[in-house]
């Protein structure tokens, strides 16, 4: 099977397994210089060698990238995030392969692959979070719409897609629960805590009939429908400009500090993979495993088996000295 073959083949199984065509899409916008760089050859004869190759090629327009920042399309670099993403279509495609049957090496198990590093968090602030909800403050119907969003975002880590596609029976708030629908059909049940709960109920108290299933509405006098996830992003750019905002503060950084939040308070990168979607792990840890020295500091201090042993026994009156 030549290489071009093999992509068109991932996409059509990829689309037949339900995911949505952004994913499709993305996959083939990510392995198109694949195929530039080594040519419409057949992925049977594809070597070890040759992918290095292709990654020392990705490095190189990294650097170019770092050289150039502002002007990375005309100088023909690539971020390091965006050589991260090339590379992970590069390994689900040859994984796809050697499950199919179609090649018996896979020579993308041999290889490492760069990680990207990443100083500065990608999240809204708890600070700025409260913010942002200290100008929903109020009764009338947008705040209480905006609140609840602002809420559900924060408590849920979903994308902005799937909070506009949540129907009213999508959510139970006696059970305080939600079925959120992602990336095509694909379906998960995420909890909510009570002042999510809380504020949804106050919500469609007030939602307007005549706007079709949806939880999130837009509101004026020529609106209907559904709210968009540009609708979502306008409303919080406006809340951020109000309330004096800095810092990231779009939909994606309310998931972005979710995961964080969640493994800055000891939960597992296993339950947080599960709780956001992720179908891999490595993902879950790459975006959301990133944090300040300081932070790490203060997970050491709070999950080191010494600090909780000798703290509980200075605590307990007995003492730091351990050979007393």
């Amino acid at each position: 099977m030549l290489l071009d073959e093999a992509i068109e083949s991932l996409l059509l199984a990829t689309e037949a397994n339900g995911r949505s065509p952004q994913t499709v899409e993305g996959y083939r916008r990510k392995l198109k210089p694949l195929q530039a760089f080594l040519g419409n050859v057949p992925v049977e004869k594809i070597t070890v060698n040759d992918l290095r190759r292709y990654i020392v090629h990705l490095k190189e327009r990294s650097t170019r990238w770092a050289d150039h920042p502002k002007h990375q399309e005309r100088e023909g670099g690539l971020s390091p995030f965006t050589v991260a993403s090339y590379c992970r279509a590069l390994r689900r495609l040859f994984n796809w392969l050697q499950e199919e049957g179609i090649i018996q090496i896979n020579p993308a198990q041999k290889i490492k692959f760069p990680q990207p590093k990443c100083d500065k968090p990608k999240s809204i602030s708890l600070e700025d979070m409260l913010a942002l909800l200290e100008t929903t403050n109020g009764g009338d119907i947008a705040n209480l719409r905006d609140r609840a969003i602002i809420l559900f975002l924060a408590d849920t880590g979903c994308r902005v897609g799937g909070l506009c596609g949540l129907r009213i029976q999508d959510v139970n708030l006696e059970e305080k629960e939600a079925t959120v629908r992602e990336k095509g059909d694909k379906t998960r049940m995420v909890p909510l805590s009570q002042p999510t709960a809380d504020a949804l109920k106050d919500w469609l108290s007030v939602r307007p009939a005549g706007h079709g299933p949806w939880l999130f509405v837009s509101l004026g006098n020529k609106a209907q429908g559904r709210l968009s996830p540009n609708g979502v992003r306008q409303m919080l750019r406006r809340r951020a400009k109000i309330a004096g905002i800095a810092g990231p503060s779009n939909p994606h950084a309310f998931r972005h500090a979710f995961g964080r939040e969640y493994l800055l308070g000891g939960g597992d990168l296993a339950t947080l993979s599960e709780l956001m979607g992720h179908s891999d792990i490595r993902v879950t840890k790459e975006s959301y495993g990133i944090f300040t020295f300081q932070e790490l500091k203060e997970k050491h201090e709070r999950h080191s088996p010494i600090a909780r042993l000798l703290g509980r026994r200075n605590q307990d009156g007995n003492g730091s000295n351990m050979h007393s």
